[in-house]
This record gives C-alpha cells, sequence and structure tokens, in this order.
C-alpha cells in the first residue's frame, strides 16, 4: 500500500478515539510482549514506543478481524493473511471490550453500513431518499435519536453535524 510518511504522521498527532498503555506483540514467530502506547485515530491504530512521539508503526483497519484470545487479551489479523496476527494484552476484560468494539468500529465497512441504515430510518421517518453527505445537510425536524448517535459511530461527522442548525418542529418554542 502507499502511504505519504509525512501525512501518516500529522494523522497519528490528531486527537485519539481511544489511547492506552497495551502489551502488544507483532507478527513474527518469537516476538515478545512490548508495552506500546496504543492510539486509534479513525480508522488507524498507531503504536508508539512508550517514550517516543513518533509512531513505530500503524495498522490501517480495513478487512480486518478482531478476534478474542485468551481473557483480557484480543489479536487483529488481516483477511489477505489472516496467520499474520498482532497480540494485544490489556489491564482489565472491561478495558479489552472497549478496545474491541472501538477498532470493529473504526473500519470503512462499519462506518459506511451505519450510514446506510441512518439514511434508511431519514427515509422511513421523512420519506425521503438521501444519498452520500445529503444525508448531513438535510434540514428536517427528525428526532434527534436518529441523528445522534450516527456523530457518536463516525466521529469526522461530528463536527458537521453539531454546525447544521435545524429547523425547530411546528407548534415547539
Amino acid at each position: 500500500m502507499r502511504y505519504n510518511e509525512k501525512e501518516l504522521q500529522a494523522l497519528s498527532r490528531q486527537p485519539a478515539e481511544m489511547a492506552a498503555e497495551l502489551g502488544m506483540r507483532g507478527p513474527k514467530k518469537g516476538s515478545v510482549l512490548k508495552r506500546r502506547l496504543v492510539k486509534l485515530v479513525v480508522n488507524f491504530l498507531f503504536y508508539f514506543r512508550t517514550d517516543e512521539a513518533e509512531p513505530v508503526g500503524a495498522l490501517l483497519l480495513e478487512r480486518c478481524k478482531v478476534t478474542r484470545e485468551e481473557p483480557g487479551t484480543f489479536s487483529i489479523s488481516f483477511v489477505e493473511d489472516p496467520e499474520r496476527k498482532y497480540h494485544f494484552e490489556c489491564s482489565s476484560e472491561e478495558q479489552c471490550q472497549e478496545w474491541m468494539e472501538a477498532l470493529r468500529r473504526a473500519s470503512y465497512e462499519f462506518m459506511r453500513r451505519s450510514l446506510i441504515f441512518y439514511r434508511n430510518e431519514i427515509r422511513k421517518v421523512t420519506g425521503k431518499v438521501c444519498t452520500g453527505l445529503q444525508v448531513a445537510r438535510v434540514r428536517l425536524w427528525v428526532a434527534e435519536e436518529v441523528f445522534w448517535p450516527l456523530t457518536a459511530i463516525c466521529p469526522p461527522y461530528r463536527t458537521l453535524w453539531s454546525s447544521l442548525a435545524y429547523p425547530r418542529r411546528p407548534g415547539s418554542s
């Protein structure tokens, strides 16, 4: 995969959806568990040495599978090479669950499925068909529970959603 190293480093400095110091073991045989600062930014999982500001590496969380291994541990493998697994050890079972769920939600595929789901919900409520970013730009008085869960699932849209001024419902003050 091609990438621009400077842009990737700039992305690694962005605010994280999640960040923690976890035990991490790479896919190479004989690899040992090392403490790494692990940071989830959009659909990239960056890992850093605990005393350095630049990432040691990054995993693009597309076409990947997050699997529970043992209590308090999980692994990430990719469809193209399922035997190549990155193992992570958390400090608690609760932390492990949070990480697994966040990693599953980080992929483009998940965001796409969520967008389709909410697009259909908007259509059911309003009778209007929305495509692409029209979903974000539609000015309707649809119940907040249709719109605001998308901002939790798709953080890049938070600013877009929060900046929209929705018209008030007729009869409301």
